[in-house]
């Protein structure tokens, strides 16, 4: 194609250099939009050309870099930029090129350096100052970032990349003291939609127990005062939160409304969006905090009148609603035991109710419907297989409202970047991957790939009827139609006759009863060169977790009763010991979260020097370790980009920061 278009522009005879430069800019655009490498080349050819009419024209210096740096061939990316630039210094779009070229190399700084530089020049002419964002979000200056990115989103608020690194900077950010402005900003973003609101979990929280002027001594505030605090209320509705002295106010504010309304089924008008917002909280975190048994008998009476009001023909929303309310701070709606009547009577609910209500409602209609709709891949035998299959059955896990955003990309080159030195999946013969997620679970991990990653094709396993149905039910919502929903046992995985260029099998393996089984089950159906990710639980990382889990012995926790009065005993410190970094953890504050936290059917741990050993027991060779979330600084102590880090690398650092993997052991492996 490239002879031929030089051809076509010689005979031109004129206006060969734009001719060739437009043709060679449009294949550059044509192949990142398709990854198509051969019309990269194509186009490398013609820009080549141009530059040869004329060498000095800095947007062909500028056009070679790009299209040189989409190649990977960051050297002779690197030498058309620095020429261009040796021309003109101070050409922002240059230094773009030079920051991007920075960033692939990862030299971070440096490519600070030339983002500033750039968007110093010229704040619209490129994207300067949104990738010196990312810089900072890279270097772990989240402070930084999320002050760059709160000024981005100001103009750029539809954007959805940066409304996602907005929210995971503000993740890591912790506010000082209370900020008007900073409120209004959060109120805002709490509005926004394709994002994780739990993202805004950590700083909301901070903000509030500075405005509330919450502390262990309690909140001086009236309860009228707090009813109408819009912020409280709004976070309530979006994320559960997950802090002692927070879920401690709302415990006494809960038991404060119950007793006080319960005894006229009555709700005032200033209190009602304060009881609303409490029953999404009970939504959100399925009902996992600590009741009184005075509370249990009253909601128990509560939902018994519920149930004899639904029988009344005449009955009217108004009649109902104020009971109704008072039970979900307590109970989720589906769990209610006058749920199935609710559903039979059409009534016109109040507005703050009616979201609550109708959410409720066809969820559980679209699960029930869902669940039949799931193909099988044969009856699970194992007995610990069976055992977690209830588990998860009766508390799906985890429960999510948002995929968040991602720039849409590609695999392959996703995990190249990721491992650079390697030379992962070779091409296959229809351009698209297959991969499999082992243990989907709830399906957001599977749903974010099948999503957000061009060219592949998505099967997602699981062993819960119950978790599949929600993954299914929330991908019918995203109309994402490229992922295939089985339930079956990893043991069972010869039955699908299909083999994958990509296995995901993320806390998994440590749940079986063999997990050395269960990998060698897996290796059988990755294809030859093909990468399989595995996630496990690190044994020094959860060294305070398995010491609870012998306080159990054979006795695990299993009704929700048990696990809320083991939290309440850890938060109150009545169970000897110093377990604040277990009710440090998010997943504490969730039921189905704090069950598998803490009360799983079945756990293994391991040691990062095992991993290797572990998967040449199954024919794998060891790729890399992800680096986990916020640990730039310490792996930079190195000087190693992190997937040049070896186990035994690995090993010490965690031995000096023992929470480093709480977000479990990440790494890839290879099938030669």
């Amino acid at each position: 194609m490239a002879s031929a278009q030089l051809q076509t522009v010689a005979r031109n005879g004129t206006g060969e250099y734009r001719h060739l430069y437009e043709l060679a800019s449009k294949l550059y655009s044509d192949a990142v939009a398709q990854q198509d490498e051969h019309l990269l080349q194509e186009a490398c050819a013609l820009a080549e050309a141009a530059q040869q009419l004329r060498p000095d024209n800095l947007a062909g210096l500028n056009l070679l870099a790009r299209i040189e740096l989409q190649q990977h061939h960051l050297a002779a990316a690197e030498y058309w930029v620095n020429r261009g630039l040796a021309l003109k210094p101070d050409s922002a779009s240059l230094l773009y090129s030079a920051g991007h070229i920075a960033l692939s190399q990862q030299q971070l700084d440096k490519a600070e350096d030339y983002f500033t530089r750039s968007s110093r020049i010229s704040r619209v002419a490129t994207k300067a100052a949104n990738f010196l964002a990312h810089v900072k979000l890279l270097q772990g200056d989240y402070v930084e970032a999320f002050r760059h990115y709160r000024e981005l989103v100001k103009t750029q608020s539809r954007d959805k990349q940066i409304r996602s690194k907005l929210f995971e900077s503000a993740s890591q950010v912790i506010a000082d003291f209370y900020s008007e402005e900073l409120e209004q900003d959060l109120l805002r973003y709490l509005d926004f939609t394709d994002t994780d609101h739990s993202q805004l979990r950590s700083l909301t929280t901070s903000l509030l127990k500075h405005k509330l002027r919450l502390s262990e001594a309690g909140c001086p505030l009236e309860l009228e005062t707090i009813a109408s605090d819009n912020l409280l209320l709004k976070s309530l509705t979006r994320f559960y939160f997950c802090d002692p002295l927070i879920e401690r106010l709302l415990l006494t504010l809960r038991k404060s409304l119950l007793l006080s309304c319960s005894s006229n089924l009555a709700i005032k008008k200033d209190l009602l969006p304060l009881v609303t917002s409490l029953a999404h909280q009970c939504s959100l975190n399925e009902s996992v905090w600590y009741t009184t048994t005075q509370e249990e008998a009253l909601v128990q009476q509560l939902e018994m009148l519920c149930s004899k009001m639904l029988n009344i023909d005449e009955l009217q929303a108004t009649d109902i609603y104020p009971a109704m309310l008072l039970v979900q701070m307590y109970k989720p709606l589906i769990h209610c035991e006058f749920f199935q009547a609710l559903t039979q009577k059409k009534l016109q609910w109040p507005k703050m109710m009616d979201s609550l209500v109708r959410s409720a409602v066809t969820e559980q209609q679209n699960l029930s419907r869902l669940l039949d709709t799931i193909p099988t891949i044969g009856i699970c035998a194992d007995s610990t297989s069976k055992k977690v299959q209830q588990q998860y059955n009766q508390n799906p896990y985890p429960r999510w409202t948002d995929i968040g955003y991602s720039q849409p990309g590609n695999y392959k080159t996703a995990l190249q970047s990721a491992f650079p030195q390697h030379e992962l999946l070779p091409q296959t013969d229809n351009g698209t991957l297959n991969i499999l997620v082992a243990g989907c679970g709830t399906g957001r991990h599977a749903i974010r790939l099948a999503q957000y990653f061009t060219q592949v094709k998505v099967s997602a396993l699981d062993l819960s009827h119950s978790a599949l149905a929600y993954a299914k039910y929330q991908a019918e919502k995203r109309h994402c139609h490229n992922i295939h929903f089985m339930q079956g046992d990893i043991l069972q995985l010869d039955n699908l006759r299909e083999t994958f260029d990509v296995i995901e099998c993320s806390g998994v393996l440590h749940h079986m009863h063999s997990p050395i089984t269960g990998l060698r089950a897996l290796a059988q159906q990755l294809k030859s060169g093909g990468v399989i990710k595995i996630a496990l639980y690190s044994a020094t990382a959860r060294q305070k977790i398995s010491e609870l889990r012998k306080l159990w012995g054979n006795k695990l926790p299993g009704k929700p009763a048990e696990m809320r009065l083991i939290r309440e005993a850890l938060l109150q410190g009545s169970i000897e010991g110093d377990w604040k970094e277990i009710y440090n953890s998010p997943d504490f504050y969730s039921l189905s979260a704090c069950r598998d936290l803490l009360f799983h059917e079945q756990e293994h741990v391991f040691d990062v020097l095992e991993l290797e050993d572990f998967l040449a027991g199954a024919g794998l060779e060891w790729i890399g370790m992800l680096p986990p979330p916020d640990s730039q600084e310490l792996l930079s102590l190195t000087g190693k980009h992190s997937s040049r880090i070896s186990p035994e690398e690995w090993h010490t650092l965690e031995q000096n920061n023992p929470q480093l993997f709480a977000g479990m052991y990440q790494f890839y492996a290879r099938k030669p």
